[in-house]
């Protein structure tokens, strides 16, 4: 082996202990990292809220009566009920939400279906025509006049309508309660209308409440991007009774992106299902591209395709509104506690959900975690954060760089002792050597110059003579991986003397190592 393959193995092997010390004695243990899907889901889920819409609706009836001064008379009734449900989702910690416009702004034409129905169609106890039917529709009366009245009062015209819509927001917290909850009254900042983008942006008093992040714009979206929905399916008898405390997510995919005038309209493929309007639909990120608005009937009645409204119209609804989307100190701090707990460092992640629940008294999401971590700490499925002192653990014996070290050592050690039993081999006595010569050649050849001499490679002669045919050169090639010398010969001539491959050294006829170097002389 030669002296600069040598020095090459020691300084690789003198690497090795570093290496073995800037290795975690934690990075071979199984973590329960999930897909960035669903880790999206669990840090959207907490933004999400169901909104319940109530509406209180007064009626004024205007008829002929000719026993009145006037001609006319007025009959007034009022009436109370619960009309729709739907989700959002926050996007300050102080309380601002994004939902649909349609969640939060009763139809017209159903309040005065549903107002006239009650005035007059069940005041003359007509009865409806199956259990199925529904209040908010239009029916006729087999009495025309009646018929007639019943008919003017669906138009607006024999009939005043005042519709007040209350709009009443719940957050995972409120439905968590053990009680039926009353939820936080919501104003509605502004609303772009279900004909227009569907979305409305609301405000309750929230302190610190999670939010979910938004993207910079739907632009970028393709056909095949995946894409979650989020929200509360169903009836708010269901869902506050229940305690259903997270949303149902909704797996699918961007089917079709398509203009709608100045706005765009995200196809999806997911099964979304009633109560899941206003929602937000996350990508692989966990950021909003969108909010679930509507989808289209077929003609069988079943559903059929779904459609987002996307971030940029929910964007310039926010900046109508006067709102800057943030997050808050609960996502970061429940952010990092969830990163550790997927990493399975449990009772590192106790404090952070411990923070999260501190800043939002009664995080579901947050609690839930804690307890699972608190279960896991300190069991086999525990991985301790690695100490930048005690990278190679902790507890007795040697650490974890040492012994690495003293491995690579060893190695070094054997490979110079196997060097040094090859060249402690014992050497048979040769003749006294003569002085090298001051340049060296191929036999045959007149040597150049001097400095030409230094700088040639490998023996080779000189350009102006040709070389014979007898003579013997060598031409070194690159040491393989044993680090040994290979030769290529040119020639053979017992009578032409030698040199040492090594050196350059004249050897005798018959030496078998160069009294110079030491080099074994092949036969």
């Amino acid at each position: 082996m030669r002296r600069s393959t040598l020095a090459r193995l020691l300084f690789t092997l003198s690497l090795v202990p570093p290496l073995a010390l800037l290795t975690p004695g934690v990075a071979s243990a199984q973590t329960s990292t999930p897909p960035p899907i669903e880790r999206a889901v669990t840090l959207a889920s907490p933004a999400v809220v169901f909104i319940d819409l109530s509406v209180q609706l007064k009626v004024v009836l205007t008829y002929s009566n000719p026993n009145a001064v006037s001609g006319l008379g007025s009959l007034n009734r009022s009436y109370s009920f619960d009309y729709a449900t739907g989700s959002g989702f926050v996007v300050t910690p102080s309380g601002a939400i994004v939902t649909a416009s349609h969640v939060v702004e009763p139809e017209q034409q159903a309040m005065q279906n549903y107002g006239a129905n009650k005035m007059v169609l069940e005041g003359w106890s007509y009865s409806y025509p199956s259990q199925s039917s529904s209040p908010f529709d239009q029916y006729t009366l087999p009495v025309r006049w009646q018929n007639q009245l019943l008919q003017q009062c669906y138009k607006g015209v024999a009939c005043d309508f005042t519709i007040t819509p209350i709009v009443t927001v719940f957050s995972p917290v409120d439905i968590a309660q053990t009680q039926l909850p009353k939820g936080a009254p919501a104003r509605v900042l502004t609303s772009t209308g279900f004909a227009n983008t569907d979305v409305a942006v609301l405000q309750v008093n929230g302190s610190n409440m999670p939010t979910a992040p938004l993207a910079a714009t739907a632009g970028d979206l393709a056909s095949g991007d995946e894409v979650t929905a989020l929200g509360f399916p169903g009836s708010s008898r269901d869902a506050l009774q229940t305690g259903q405390t997270q949303p149902a997510n909704v797996f699918g995919h961007v089917s079709n992106i398509r203009s709608e005038g100045t706005s765009k309209l995200i196809e999806v493929d997911a099964n979304i299902e009633p109560g899941m309007s206003g929602g937000p639909a996350v990508n692989s990120a966990g950021e909003v591209i969108g909010l679930i608005s509507f989808y289209l009937r077929q003609s069988s009645g079943e559903s059929g395709a779904k459609y987002l409204r996307t971030i940029d119209d929910i964007r310039l609804a926010l900046a109508d509104a006067g709102v800057t989307p943030a997050r808050g100190p609960v996502d970061d701090a429940f952010s990092k506690a969830m990163d550790l707990y997927w990493a399975n460092h449990f009772t590192a992640a106790v404090p952070g959900f411990e923070r999260a629940l501190a800043l939002y008294d009664g995080f579901p999401l947050a609690k839930e975690f804690l307890a699972t971590s608190q279960a896991k700490a300190g069991t086999a499925e525990d991985i301790p954060l690695a100490s930048p002192s005690k990278a190679g653990g902790e507890g007795g014996g040697f650490p974890a760089w040492a012994i690495g070290a003293i491995a690579a050592g060893a190695v070094v050690v054997l490979l110079l002792l196997v060097m040094a039993t090859r060249r402690r081999r014992p050497a048979p006595v040769a003749p006294p050597a003569a002085a090298p010569p001051t340049s060296l050649t191929a036999v045959g050849v007149p040597a150049p110059p001097p400095a030409e001499a230094q700088r040639a490679v490998g023996f080779r002669p000189a350009a102006t003579a040709p070389a014979p045919p007898v003579a013997r050169s060598f031409l070194p090639t690159q040491p393989d991986d044993k680090g040994t010398q290979n030769e290529i010969r040119t020639g053979e001539s017992e009578d032409l003397p030698h040199f040492c491959s090594a050196c350059g050294h004249k050897l005798e006829a018959d030496a078998r190592f160069c009294p110079s170097c030491g080099h074994v002389v092949k036969a």
